[in-house]
């Protein structure tokens, strides 16, 4: 009995001075003394003081007058919390919010403040929106990776790199309201109304601009208002598209003549746009276009079919294209005149792509007058070898024959069969083909 007494008693003291411990660890943390608060508040913490324990587990959470750390924090706030400290609770939620000393968990956090009363429901309402706001942005996360998943499919669709036929290249109108022949009308009847876009199509390239943005009167460095679309991203031409894919393959967009190709894409506004390019002749009186862009279309047409020739045929196929076109007077030599004409079609081609640089002084139109003159006299100081103000195929191909073969004989029947061509002036085609038969 009297062991039993002595222990109560001990007991009781214990707690008495638990208590009293714990009141200069609340003195500490009232008076701001935070380098007091490990030393006042260890012993009631130990001995289960929810108080004490809170305020140490703050003071680890928060680094005030101890070296940080949260792992500590955690345990002591976790302690008080477990005793139903309202204090605890809340902080023990924001810990769970911010992943303090422990996986970020919002449910948890959001339990815990709520269980925090009201002197947590600031706390508690923060929480709400941003679990909203992160719940949208991980939609939108999830919305913007299917989309993209869309467009790569579409991509992998694009299996060969089809060449664009020649009457696709040339100057067309773009619009995202006209869809049909009859808005084609209105959209190119009122440039005014509609956001109308100006798309010159090469047979490797496709610059773009807006209508209003440009005259030929302001100079050639204004031309660079064209954008060049193969810049920032891939061309795939085909017979009724032209497939513009962003370098980081998220952006993809359909520039058609009659249909798009990837209509399932249409509510993927986002990394799919389509337009329609329409013809609108009746725009095509602008001087710009008169002056620079048709003939410079025209050539890239021919550099087009050149290309062509050059892949299936000999050499000289190639190079008569070029001739072809050159000599207006069918004569098969080209006289000064045409060297200088086949020149303008020339830098004009060059300027449009924007591969020519000129001073800033010097517009397109002028630039073709000074230099095309002066590309026709140095091809014929060049290539003129009998100085009869003329060049032909012979002279053209004098050094290439050099450099053909050692062969003397090889290098006379080369001679000859070029010979041969400039005589069938009619007959080019069919002549060369005879020859290349009878070698």
């Amino acid at each position: 009995m009297k062991k039993l007494l002595l222990i109560l008693f001990l007991s009781f003291s214990f707690i008495v001075s638990s208590y009293a411990d714990s009141d200069s660890c609340i003195n500490a943390y009232d008076n701001d003394v935070y380098e007091n608060i490990v030393i006042e508040c260890t012993t009631p913490a130990n001995a289960g003081d929810m108080v004490s324990q809170n305020i140490l587990g703050w003071a680890y959470l928060s680094g005030q007058g101890v070296t940080q750390d949260y792992s500590i924090a955690f345990s002591w706030i976790s302690k008080s919390a477990e005793q139903g400290n309202t204090w605890a609770l809340g902080q023990l939620g924001l810990m769970y919010q911010n992943g303090y000393g422990v996986s970020k968990d919002y449910n948890q956090a959001f339990t815990l403040l709520t269980n925090a009363g009201k002197d947590w429901e600031k706390e508690l309402q923060s929480l709400e929106l941003l679990i909203k706001e992160e719940a949208e942005a991980e939609a939108k996360k999830k919305a913007e990776k299917a989309a993209r998943a869309e467009v790569f499919q579409a991509i992998d669709k694009i299996e060969n790199l089809n060449t664009i036929p020649a009457r696709r290249i040339g100057k067309w109108y773009g619009s995202y309201y006209a869809h049909d022949e009859s808005e084609e009308v209105v959209v190119c009847s009122d440039t005014d109304e509609f956001d109308l876009f100006e798309f010159i199509v090469l047979h490797d390239q496709v610059m773009s601009r807006r209508v209003d943005e440009y005259s030929i009167f302001e100079g050639y460095p204004n031309y660079s208002r064209y954008i060049n679309n193969s810049e920032s991203s891939t061309l795939h031409f085909f017979p009724d598209n032209i497939i513009q894919i962003s370098d980081d393959l998220t952006m993809l967009s359909d520039y058609y003549f009659k249909t798009p190709m990837f209509p399932e894409l249409k509510s993927n506004i986002h990394n799919y746009t389509n337009m329609k390019l329409l013809q609108c002749n009746n725009l095509n009186n602008q001087i710009d276009f008169i002056l620079l862009e048709s003939d410079a279309i025209e050539f890239d047409k021919l550099i087009y079919s050149a290309k062509n020739k050059c892949q299936n045929n000999k050499p000289i196929d190639c190079l008569r294209e070029f001739v072809d076109f050159a000599d207006v007077s069918n004569n098969n030599e080209l006289s000064r005149a045409e060297l200088t004409r086949f020149a303008k079609f020339v830098v004009k081609w060059l300027t449009l792509k924007g591969e020519l640089q000129l001073s800033e002084r010097m517009g397109a139109s002028a630039a073709t007058m000074i230099i095309a003159p002066a590309l026709a006299e140095f091809i014929l100081l060049n290539y003129d070898y009998d100085n009869d103000e003329h060049i032909d195929i012979k002279e053209m191909t004098f050094d290439i024959v050099n450099i053909s073969g050692n062969s003397e004989l090889n290098n006379k029947i080369i001679r000859e069969y070029i010979e041969a061509l400039d005589l069938f002036s009619e007959t080019k085609t069919n002549a060369s083909r005879m020859l290349d038969d009878l070698f």
